[in-house]
């Protein structure tokens, strides 16, 4: 990403499917819509509900913050319900040249965003699968219209385990937290 043009803001646009996406419709019609400066993120789906499911994009100065008109009509008749879409202002934002194979994001509206206590440092030896592996893609962004809130977007290389198994992310309280959570299947 070059740092003359970076990412200004985020726009997420939260929606409800009448019906889980099992077929993939829903995912094809997010990947076929045209994007702008930046690689399209895939059709993110929640981790409680499989029919509440996200979009993300990331803009550049002069690119609009617009919904697609095309993509809304050709989704509409799978949608049961739209979320106003969420304008975040861009904190970090940043990629590899390779892209990543899978995404996860979390969203809450939780937490105050000015300034306060100095971050936390984990302990010598505290690492574990889930935060030594390699990441193709961080966005993080706070709200344009609030104080509270973040969104953390994540873009991983698919990695399994010694057993076959492909690393988690381990948030079954998510939403206990008030976090919501989103991921696609690396497909």
């Amino acid at each position: 990403m070059s740092t003359d043009d970076p990412i200004r803001v985020l726009v997420l646009e939260e929606f409800r499917l009448r019906a889980a996406d099992v077929d993939g419709a829903a995912a094809r019609i997010v990947a076929d819509t045209p994007r702008g400066i930046e690689p399209a993120i895939p059709l993110l789906t929640s981790i409680e509900d499989r029919r509440d499911v996200a979009t993300i994009r990331a803009l550049h100065e002069g690119e609009s913050t617009e919904g697609n008109a095309l993509q809304h009509a050709a989704l509409d008749p799978l949608v049961s319900k739209w979320a106003a879409p969420k304008h975040y202002g861009a904190r970090i934002a940043e990629h590899s040249q390779s892209p990543p194979s899978s995404f996860r994001l979390a969203v809450t509206e939780s937490g105050i965003n000015a300034g306060g206590l100095p971050a936390v440092r984990p302990a010598e030896g505290s690492e574990d699968q889930t935060t030594s592996r390699a990441v193709g893609l961080v966005w993080i962004g706070a709200p344009v219209e609030t104080h509270a809130g973040l969104l953390i977007l994540v873009g991983n290389y698919d990695v399994s385990t010694a057993d076959g198994e492909t690393l988690g992310w381990p948030l079954p309280t998510s939403r206990e937290l008030g976090v919501r959570i989103y991921e696609n299947n690396g497909a």
